[in-house]
C-alpha cells in the first residue's frame, strides 16, 4: 500500500469532495496501515479483503481456502476492524460459501460476473456485479466515459438495478485516469441531490437487499481495488 500511497490520498480528498464513501478491498486488511487511514476520514468508507486465485476460487481446495480466510479475518480483529466483504481479482468464488458466513463475510465479487444486478447466492451471500472498472487496460463503451456512465445510472434508475464501479488503484497514477474518476464521482453526486441515485458501500448494499428485497430507485457502488 505504501508504494501507492499518493494515488489513495488522491482517491480519499476525490471521495470527500462529494461525499461519496467506498468499500476499499486490500490483500491485507489490518497489515497494511488502510485501517488507520480510513479512520481518520469522516466519511464512513467500508474496508474489504482483496482475494486471488492462489487462495481463493473454485478450484482452491477447502482446508486451504478455510486457513487463508481466517487468518485475515484475524489480522483485521486485531485492529478492531470487521470485514463483511470479499472482492476476488482473477476468479470466480460461488463454493465454500459457508465459510464466509462463518465469518459473517455476506457479499463477495468477481471480475466473472458482470453487469447491473446483483445475484443471490447461498446460505444468504450476495454477489455484486462490475458494472464498469477504471484500469489502465480497460476501455470504456463507444460515446466515451461521461456518455457511458449517464447511460448506466438511467437504465439502472428505470431497471431497480446497480451501477457497480471498480477502481484500480494504480490506476490513479495517471491523471487522465484521475480527470475521469473525478467527473464520474461529480455525475454521481449531481444524481444523487437530485434524489435520483443512492450511493452506498458494499455492505451498504446487503443492508439494502437483504431484509425486503425489493428493489430501490437506483444505487451506485465505488469499490477500489
Amino acid at each position: 500500500m505504501s508504494s501507492l500511497q499518493a494515488e489513495l490520498s488522491q482517491l480519499l480528498r476525490a471521495l470527500k469532495r462529494v461525499q461519496i464513501p467506498a468499500t476499499f478491498s486490500t490483500p491485507s486488511p489490518g497489515s497494511d496501515g488502510l485501517i488507520e487511514m480510513l479512520r481518520t476520514e469522516s466519511l464512513r468508507h467500508e474496508l474489504g479483503i482483496l482475494a486471488d486465485a492462489s487462495w481463493a476460487g473454485s478450484h482452491i481446495g477447502r482446508t486451504h481456502f478455510a486457513r487463508e480466510l481466517a487468518r485475515r479475518i484475524e489480522v483485521a480483529a486485531n485492529r478492531r476492524a470487521s470485514l463483511r466483504t470479499i472482492a476476488v481479482s482473477d476468479a470466480e468464488l460461488t463454493t465454500n460459501l459457508d465459510l464466509l458466513v462463518k465469518h459473517r463475510i455476506s457479499v463477495v465479487r468477481s471480475p466473472l460476473y458482470t453487469g447491473f444486478q446483483p445475484q443471490s447466492l447461498r446460505f444468504g451471500i450476495w454477489q455484486a456485479p462490475v458494472s464498469f472498472t477504471l484500469s489502465s487496460k480497460g476501455r470504456w463503451p463507444f460515446g466515451g466515459t461521461d456518455w457511458a456512465m449517464n447511460r448506466a445510472l438511467t437504465r439502472a434508475c428505470k431497471s431497480n438495478g446497480l451501477v457497480h464501479l471498480v477502481v484500480e488503484l494504480e490506476t490513479l497514477r495517471d491523471q487522465t485516469q484521475l480527470a475521469t474518476l473525478e467527473r464520474i464521482l461529480t455525475t454521481v453526486q449531481r444524481r444523487r441531490n437530485k434524489g435520483q441515485v443512492a450511493v452506498v458501500t458494499m455492505q451498504g448494499l446487503v443492508s439494502r437487499l437483504a431484509p425486503q428485497r425489493q428493489a430501490i430507485s437506483a444505487r451506485s457502488v465505488l469499490h477500489v481495488a
